[in-house]
């Protein structure tokens, strides 16, 4: 059975909460869209339940999503499990900074090194362990079980159709507004200065 660190709500109960909120933000914005409310507070409660699920998961393995991807990145890049920093930070979603943090703390739990080029010397790249390859397919595997678990509750047309709607979703994200919107002025709010 799946374990969270935080409880979850029944569907029923959230859809509620957030056609109510969505009836509340009418009658602040009578332009709100009541699908739209309940749609993206649907998509953030999703992202927030399945991190903690993901954070639990790796927890096991004393890693982070950063490092899992980081660690992942390297074990499905045969044939030498390698790749640059820029490379991964790229792949990653990290900044210099970041991926810095990640590579050190990888490097310190032996999981990765680092290595000279293979075709420019000045350049080091990142190898993934022996001991990484191995903690990279466990954790991998552990995740993956989870994933598999939660999907079993949708049926193959199910999955086919949740499937084409997250990748339109994706795409309308990815392309964004089709007309930038047009914010209202602010208010002007007076100082108590200016009252007098």
């Amino acid at each position: 059975m799946l374990e969270t660190t935080t409880p979850l709500v029944g569907p029923d109960e959230l859809v509620g909460f957030l056609a109510r909120s969505a009836q509340a933000w009418d009658e602040i914005a009578p332009e709100t869209d009541r699908d739209t409310v309940v749609v993206f507070g649907l998509l953030e409660a999703a992202a927030r339940t399945w991190r903690s699920v993901h954070s639990g998961v790796l927890a096991r393995f004393e890693l982070n999503l950063a490092e899992w991807t980081t660690i992942g990145m390297l074990r499905t890049s045969p044939p030498d499990f390698r790749r640059s920093p820029t490379e991964l930070r790229h792949l990653v979603g990290q900044t210099s900074a970041g991926m810095t943090r990640v590579l050190t703390k990888l490097a310190d739990a032996r999981l990765v090194r680092r290595e000279p080029g293979s075709r420019d010397g000045r350049r080091h790249d990142v190898l993934l362990t022996r001991r990484g390859q191995v903690v990279a397919e466990e954790s991998f595997r552990a995740l993956h079980a989870v994933q598999r678990e939660l999907l079993e509750a949708f049926p193959t047309a199910e999955r086919a159709r949740l499937i084409g709607a997250l990748d339109e979703l994706r795409q309308a994200l990815r392309d964004g507004p089709r007309r930038a919107p047009v914010a209202p002025a602010p208010r002007r709010v007076r100082s108590s200065a200016t009252a007098r």
